[in-house]
């Protein structure tokens, strides 16, 4: 019996950074090691229009796109080779590449990865006294995130 939808595993779900090398190559750093995601939003208008002809009707709204925004959220133990790496990039103004990678998803059911410059914008670390240290960052896209189809 065939499920209704194809799926994957959430460890399928992998950010990569850009070392900003030509070629840049992307990797997953291993402080984004339990949980990521994806959130596309865009800012709107909206305006209600109403209806000449029928002015006691209640009127739709339409909507107005602005902007777009890609957020990108990872967490999961602290990686300590990666403090400083995300330290700086926290502290600076400059946007990395990064791509969200559907990995192991071929073309034919929806494979690929979104890809733009990101800022780091939140960087939490957090340590229960008898727990091990975990972290969690939320990356804002800067311009453009496109996405690029599994060949």
């Amino acid at each position: 019996m065939a499920t209704p939808v194809d799926s994957m595993r959430g460890k399928q779900l992998l950010v990569q950074i850009g070392d900003g090398a030509d070629p840049e190559v992307f990797t997953a750093d291993c402080l984004i090691n339990t949980d990521r995601g994806l959130r596309l939003t865009s800012d709107t208008t909206s305006e209600t229009i109403s209806y000449c002809d029928e002015p006691d009707s209640p009127a739709w709204t339409e909507i107005d796109k602005n902007g777009l925004t890609a957020t990108i959220t990872g967490s999961g133990k602290l990686h300590t080779t990666s403090v400083e790496d995300w330290f700086d990039w926290f502290t600076g103004n400059d946007a990395k590449n990064c791509r969200v990678l559907l990995n192991g998803v071929s073309a034919g059911k929806g494979g690929g990865h979104w890809q733009g410059a990101f800022k780091l914008t939140e960087w939490e670390i957090t340590g229960p006294e008898r727990e091990k240290v975990t972290s969690s960052v939320t990356l804002v896209s800067h311009g453009p995130v496109t996405w690029v189809p599994a060949v």
